[in-house]
C-alpha cells in the first residue's frame, strides 16, 4: 500500500498529538493516551425494540472522523436516572463497523453477523444488558467503525481483509507520533465514558468486554478510578505465556512494557475496591491455559480481604462470549452496579 492515502480521514492527527499531552500516570505514560477532548453529542433517531430504547449518538473528539455508537435503556425510563455501563465491542479483525456488533440494529453484514453467531451465542449482548435496567453506551474507538481510516474500499469484507494489513502501518505511525495504538483507542474509550456519564445516573458506572474489547475495558478501568465494576471476557492472561505459541494477537495487545509492566492481571486489579467479573475459556485458542490459571490466581490472591469482590466464571469453551459467560457478566454489572449506587452518592 502507498502510504501517501494511507491516513485518509486523519490529516489532522499528527498535529492533534503534537499540542495535546499525554494522561498522567504509569498506564497513560505507558500507552502514550492522548488527553480526551469531547465535543457536544448529536442525538440521531431512536427505536423501540423489545422494550429497549436505541438511540444513534455522534460526537467529536477533536481530530478524525467524528466518533458515533448506541446509547440503549428501558424504553419506559429516563436513562438519567439508570446505571451507566460502557460495552466495548471486540476487535475480531472486523474494522468496518464497531459497535454494531454487540447492538440489535438493522443492516449488518452478513460475515458481522456470522461472526456474532460463532463468538457471541448469536446475541446482542448490548441489548440484554440494557433489558436488565441499565443505561448502555456501545462506541466505536480509533480504527473501528466511525473512526475507521479511509480505505478506499466500500464493501466491508473488502474494506476488512484491508485494515488487517492497515494495522501494522498505523501501529508504526503511533510510535512515530509518541502514542501506541492501545493508547488511542484509550483515548477514544475516555470520550466515550464521558459521553456514557452525560447520559447515565450520577454515580457509579461499570465497562464490559469481550476479546479485545475486554482487553479495552482493563486499559480504561486503570485509567478511570470511577468504573466501579468491571467484567472481562476471554481476555485475562500472564502475557508472558503468550510466548512462543499465542503471539498473533493484534497490535492491541502488543505495547511494548505492558507485559514486565502492569501485565493484564495488573490492569485488572489496579483498584481492588472494585468489583471484577473475569470469563475464562478453558479451551481459548487464543490463550495458553497456563497463563490463565495464572492470571486467576493472581487475581483471587490480590482481591482476598479486599473490599471489591473478584468473581471468575470458568467455562469449558473455545474462544467466545458464550450465553453462560453473557448471562453471569449482565448478573454482575447489574447487581454490583446497584449495590454501588446506594452507596455512593457521586463519582468523576
Amino acid at each position: 500500500m502507498s502510504t501517501a492515502g494511507a491516513f485518509g480521514g486523519y490529516d489532522d492527527w499528527a498535529d492533534h498529538l503534537a499540542r495535546t499531552p499525554r494522561v498522567p500516570g504509569r498506564v497513560g505514560d505507558l500507552l502514550g493516551v492522548p488527553v480526551p477532548t469531547t465535543g457536544p453529542v448529536r442525538e440521531g433517531a431512536g427505536w423501540v425494540r423489545d422494550g429497549v430504547l436505541t438511540t444513534r449518538l455522534r460526537w467529536s473528539v477533536g481530530f478524525g472522523p467524528d466518533n458515533a455508537g448506541w446509547l440503549l435503556h428501558p424504553a419506559d425510563t429516563d436513562p438519567a436516572r439508570l446505571p451507566g455501563v460502557l460495552a466495548l465491542p471486540s476487535h475480531g479483525g472486523v474494522k468496518s463497523l464497531g459497535a454494531e456488533r454487540m447492538v440489535d440494529v438493522p443492516g449488518v453484514p452478513a460475515h458481522v453477523l456470522a461472526y456474532r453467531d460463532r463468538y457471541e451465542g448469536g446475541r446482542a449482548v448490548a441489548n440484554d444488558l440494557a433489558r436488565g435496567g441499565l443505561t448502555v453506551l456501545v462506541p466505536d474507538a480509533f480504527t473501528f467503525g466511525a473512526r475507521r481510516f479511509d480505505l478506499g474500499a466500500e464493501h466491508p469484507a473488502t474494506y476488512d481483509a484491508l485494515a488487517v494489513a492497515h494495522e501494522e502501518l498505523v501501529a508504526k505511525a503511533c510510535a512515530l507520533l509518541d502514542t501506541t495504538l492501545a493508547g488511542m483507542v484509550a483515548h477514544d474509550d475516555l470520550a466515550s465514558l464521558d459521553v456514557l456519564r452525560r447520559r447515565c445516573a450520577p454515580g457509579p458506572v461499570g465497562a464490559l468486554g469481550f476479546s479485545g474489547g475486554g482487553g479495552r475495558a482493563l486499559v480504561l478501568a486503570a485509567l478511570d478510578p470511577g468504573i466501579r465494576s468491571l467484567a472481562v471476557v476471554a481476555m485475562m492472561c500472564t502475557l508472558r505465556r503468550l510466548f512462543p505459541d499465542h503471539v498473533g494477537h493484534s497490535w492491541l495487545l502488543h505495547t511494548r512494557g505492558l507485559a514486565a509492566g502492569p501485565d493484564l492481571p495488573g490492569l485488572a486489579a489496579s483498584d481492588t475496591t472494585r468489583d471484577l467479573f473475569v470469563g475464562y475459556c478453558a479451551g481459548d485458542e487464543l490463550f495458553p491455559v497456563g497463563g490463565m490459571r495464572d492470571a486467576d490466581a493472581h487475581l483471587a490472591a490480590v482481591f482476598a480481604g479486599e473490599p471489591g469482590r473478584y468473581t471468575a466464571l470458568w467455562e469449558d469453551a473455545p474462544h467466545a462470549f458464550t450465553p453462560a459467560l453473557q448471562a453471569a457478566a449482565i448478573d454482575h454489572l447489574t447487581t454490583s452496579l446497584l449495590d454501588h449506587s446506594r452507596k455512593e452518592p457521586s463519582c468523576p
